[in-house]
C-alpha cells in the first residue's frame, strides 16, 4: 500500500498539547491505517517494513491552544 500526501504528522503522545511528530509512522500507525481498510474478525496485521519513497520535509506546526496551560 502507498500512503502519499502534502502532509502528515505521526504524534508522540508524550508531547501533550504540542505535537512532535515522529519521522515515519511507527508500527501502530501503519497496522490501524491497513486495519480501517481490512478489517475483520479472521484478519491479523503485522507490519514488517516502512519504506520512505521522497526525502523527509519537516514543517512547523501551531496551533491555537487557549486553555489553562496557555503562557500568558
Amino acid at each position: 500500500m502507498e500512503i502519499a500526501g502534502a502532509t502528515a504528522i505521526w504524534t508522540r503522545p508524550d508531547t501533550g498539547d504540542a505535537p512532535v511528530s515522529y519521522p515515519v509512522p511507527t508500527a501502530s500507525a501503519v497496522r490501524r491505517i491497513f486495519e480501517s481498510i481490512l478489517w475483520g474478525p479472521d484478519i491479523r496485521i503485522v507490519p514488517t517494513a516502512v519504506e520512505i519513497c521522497a526525502p523527509i520535509q519537516y514543517q512547523s506546526y501551531v496551533t491555537n491552544y487557549g486553555g489553562l496551560l496557555r503562557a500568558g
